[in-house]
Order: C-alpha cells, then sequence, then structure tokens
C-alpha cells in the first residue's frame, strides 16, 4: 500500500464540493433570493454531502479490500494498512468537502444572494482553477491547462444549477 497524501479524496472533495453547493446555491439564489432559504439549503447540502462523501470512501475502501480477501488477494497487515487508509481517506474527503463547500457559500453570508452570485461564481473558479493548477504541478504536466480544465469542466455542471433554478423559478409555483 503507498503511504502519500490522499491527492484523489482531496480533489474529488473539494471539486465536487464546490461544484454541487455553488450549483445549489446559485440555483437557489436565482430562483427564491432569499438569503435564509439559500444558507439553510447550503448548510444542510455540506453537512449531509461531506457525511455522506466520507462514509462513501470508507465503505468504498473496505469493499475493495473484504473482495481482494474473498479473492486470497490478502492478509491481516494488508487489510489493517487499508483499513488505516480507508479511515485516513474518508476524513480527507470529509473535510475537502467541507472546505469547498464554504468556498462557494462565503459571499452569501455577506451579500444578499442577488448580489453574492457572481463574487460566488468568482471565488469558485478561482479556488477549481487554484486545485487544478495544484494538481498540474504534482503530476508535472502544464499548471496552466489543468486549472483550465478543473474550472471549465466543473463550472459547467454549476453553470446548469443556475438554469435550473430559474427555470424552476418561472414554471412551478411559489408558497
Amino acid at each position: 500500500m503507498r503511504n502519500q497524501f490522499p491527492v484523489r479524496e482531496t480533489i474529488f472533495g473539494l471539486e465536487d464540493s464546490i461544484v454541487s453547493t455553488l450549483g445549489v446555491v446559485v440555483g437557489i439564489a436565482a430562483g427564491t433570493d432569499s438569503r435564509y432559504i439559500v444558507l439553510l439549503s447550503a448548510i444542510v447540502v455540506v453537512v449531509v454531502e461531506s457525511l455522506s462523501m466520507g462514509a462513501g470512501t470508507y465503505l468504498s475502501n473496505k469493499s475493495q479490500m473484504e473482495i481482494e480477501r474473498a479473492q486470497g488477494k490478502s492478509g491481516f497487515l494488508r487489510d489493517r494498512k487499508i483499513v488505516a487508509k480507508s479511515v485516513t481517506d474518508s476524513v480527507f474527503m470529509a473535510v475537502s468537502y467541507i472546505l469547498g463547500g464554504l468556498t462557494s457559500v462565503l459571499p452569501f453570508f455577506f451579500l444578499s444572494p442577488r448580489d453574492a452570485i457572481i463574487p460566488s461564481v468568482l471565488i469558485s473558479v478561482l479556488t477549481l482553477f487554484y486545485v487544478g493548477f495544484a494538481k498540474g504541478k504534482m503530476a508535472r504536466i502544464n499548471p496552466f491547462k489543468s486549472g483550465l480544465e478543473m474550472s471549465t469542466i466543473s463550472l459547467t455542471a454549476a453553470g446548469l444549477g443556475f438554469v435550473v433554478g430559474k427555470l424552476a423559478s418561472v414554471y412551478l409555483m411559489k408558497p
């Protein structure tokens, strides 16, 4: 087993959280213009998803270990390392998810929902670019290209959240 920084879980947690949370807060802000609803939704999404992603990481690593054990590919020491790695990876996933989610939500604590949309998108774009840039440096590939790839692919999903929020606010009756 390798014993290194859990890059996969950190990048996955940050990227997924930034995109999911940005999509939720921007979509709900566009549809409701209610700070209370936006922040309540963001807090619920970030907490539930960070726990879910952490648990999912642990359970998927443990499942892999159990399958390998059934195939005769593991032993006691290897199993212990996998369990320890599963716990570490799940913590990194959950913490990364929380940090990424906070990045997207931050402007909504200080600005009205309509005014927070653009700063939230900008902070998210810059953070995603930085994550991609750092990954590019670690992978010894073009960091600018890696940053652009990360931010472009990720923001396409977040943009769809905005569109869904706008469409839903038009076609659904408000209470």
